[in-house]
């Protein structure tokens, strides 16, 4: 191999390795929080970041299950008695996010904030999701939210 090629390569080697390394310094990891149990409220107010969101029933196709997620707007609250996107609200379980977490671009824990599900009845949000991820019941996601 010749200098010239020889010195082409270890500088586009060096290139490369130094590309390989983080840009920025990574933001600390802040210590998880306490767990806290669920509540069961009778009112959310969302905040101006809250997103709102109905999950519907899974539905089986040929080799998989899907549910139908439809983001909403122009919802400022959640209260039992209320009818949000075709669902009597009769049950609102709050629980509390102790971390960040998300997958890809989509956060779905915002530490120290908690996320809401309301639906039909306790009975149907406790038995709303299936181990295997599948709704058994539609309901309205709200997160994340400041109690």
């Amino acid at each position: 191999m010749n200098r010239y090629l020889s010195r082409t390569l270890g500088a586009v080697l060096l290139c490369a390795a130094g590309a390989c390394g983080p840009s920025a310094p990574a933001e600390p990891r802040l210590a998880d929080l306490p767990k806290r149990a669920d509540l069961w409220v009778t009112s959310v107010a969302l905040s101006p970041d809250s997103q709102v969101r109905h999950v519907g029933e899974s539905k089986d196709l040929l080799l998989t299950t899907v549910s139908s997620t439809q983001e909403l707007q122009g919802v400022h609250s959640v209260s039992v008695g209320d009818v949000v996107n075709g669902i009597p609200i009769g049950a609102i379980r709050a629980s509390f996010h102790w971390k960040d977490a998300g997958k890809g671009a989509s956060q779905y824990m915002w530490r120290g904030r908690w996320a809401c599900m309301a639906g039909r009845s306790r009975y149907e949000l406790e038995n709303a999701v299936n181990e295997d991820g599948s709704k058994r019941f539609e309901y309205i996601y709200i997160a994340p939210v400041t109690m």
